[in-house]
């Protein structure tokens, strides 16, 4: 059956033509249905033998259907034509017949027949009364009088419209289905075009139209090319970073033979060069090492981290911590938070830690209370090596890589980083991360 389907896959087109071909054939249907099979279009005309009950007495309910209204009043004189009308003498003979008077005791008015029509003779036959009209019968010194008029036919708009509404519900459900299968592939195709790390996404699963097929088959070519450009770049920083640990360790050695105070600076110069090259291995294998998932306690990390900082000397505290148990790297983790601490304090001088649940989400919220950062850059501030202090003094600004590798922690957990400027000064650096199930 699937192997039928398969091979059974029109293109985007085909699937758009035949929804269009099978609305207006669905629409034709119902437009001939209530065309030929449904009632007229206007309620039938009053017959004669119909209007002289109603000279009778009889009520509007008895009238020829619910389309027909009558008015009844007593007139001292008898009703006369409007431009538009005439006084029709041999009908209201024959409605006198009916009711038995003579015809000068019945008056009948009724609009103008057309130009072409005027001047013919009709049968003596009885003729239906069509649109409005008005009857007239004398009581002694008054008339009795009877103004009718012809109304719209409710039953059949309201068939019409049950139709129309039926064709419509009928059409809806196999025209979702059909849109929906178009569409499911593209938006798949959207959803992994948008990941923010494609080359470690899965590849696209390859179903759909033709059309769809074929952007996906470009899409996962695509991305195995991405994946392998960055995979070489990592591996070719990565060599030449562990390769200048030689030469520096060699450096070191010779440096013993100046003397006290050019061997100081020197060496100091050259420890700075092994914490940069340190910092640049961990950035490139950062997201492309596995990650052990534990089940662990983020309020656990984030105490101890503040202990730890605290103890240096650092002003670091917790002001509120919530129990959040999430799978992650207990390691990576840790270092992510520390980042964000110690930028907090390297740039704002402290760093208060919440610790929040909500919406089956964690938050770390890291608050500081330094000058904040300017609007323009602070989308900017996970970009690897840039910093937001402008000097390029590492005891100030550091490699510019502290948070770069705190977003890629965050993002390899599926969560998220945002910085904000606090309203009473400071920032804000906010870590969500989704909570174990």
């Amino acid at each position: 059956m699937t192997d039928r389907a398969e091979r059974f896959n029109p293109s985007i087109l085909t699937r758009i033509v035949a929804l269009v071909a099978a609305a207006l054939l669905l629409a034709l249907a119902a437009m001939m249905l209530v065309t030929f099979r449904g009632p007229p279009p206007h309620a039938r005309p009053m017959l004669l033998s119909e209007a002289a009950q109603l000279l009778r007495g009889a009520g509007v309910s008895e009238a020829p259907g619910s389309a027909w209204s009558v008015t009844r009043y007593i007139s001292d004189r008898a009703p006369s034509p409007e431009p538009d009308q005439q006084i029709d003498l041999r009908t209201g003979a024959q409605v006198a017949d009916l009711v038995g008077v003579p015809a000068r005791d019945i008056r009948l008015i009724r609009e103008k027949p057309p130009e072409a029509m005027r001047g013919m003779s009709l049968p003596d036959q009885q003729q239906p009364l069509h649109r409005a009209f008005t009857l007239a019968q004398r009581n002694g010194a008054q008339w009795h009088v009877i103004q009718a008029w012809q109304g719209a036919n409710l039953p059949w708009y309201a068939v019409t419209l049950s139709l129309m509404a039926g064709i419509f519900l009928l059409l809806l459900a196999p025209a979702y289905w059909v849109a929906r299968r178009i569409t499911l592939p593209i938006r798949r195709l959207a959803e992994g075009a948008a990941t923010e790390r494609p080359e470690q996404a899965q590849p696209l699963p390859l179903n759909g139209p033709p059309e769809v097929r074929a952007v996906g088959a470009a899409y996962n070519h695509m991305r195995a090319r991405i994946a392998d450009y960055l995979n070489e770049r990592t591996a070719m920083l990565v060599a030449i970073a562990h390769d200048l640990r030689t030469p520096m360790t060699r450096l070191s050695f010779r440096l013993e033979q100046l003397p006290d105070g050019p061997r100081a600076k020197a060496q100091a110069d050259v420890e700075e060069m092994r914490a940069m090259v340190t910092t640049l291995l961990d950035f490139m294998r950062q997201g492309s090492e596995p990650i052990k998932r534990v089940r662990i306690d983020l309020s656990a990390i984030v105490d101890t981290l503040a202990d730890d900082l605290a103890d240096m000397g650092q002003d670091v505290s917790v002001r509120r911590s919530a129990r959040a148990v999430i799978f992650g790297d207990a390691g990576a983790l840790r270092r992510c938070i520390a980042n964000l601490v110690e930028n907090a304090v390297r740039y704002g001088g402290s760093a208060v830690i919440d610790v929040d649940v909500a919406s089956g989400r964690a938050s770390i919220s890291v608050e500081d209370q330094g000058p904040g950062v300017p609007d323009t850059i602070i989308d900017r501030l996970c970009e690897p090596f840039y910093r937001g202090e402008a000097s390029r003094n590492r005891e100030t600004g550091g490699v510019g890589l502290g948070l770069s590798i705190a977003r890629t922690i965050a993002e390899s957990h599926g969560g998220r980083l945002a910085f904000t400027n606090r309203a009473e000064g400071g920032l804000c650096v906010k870590l969500t991360l989704p909570l174990a199930r």
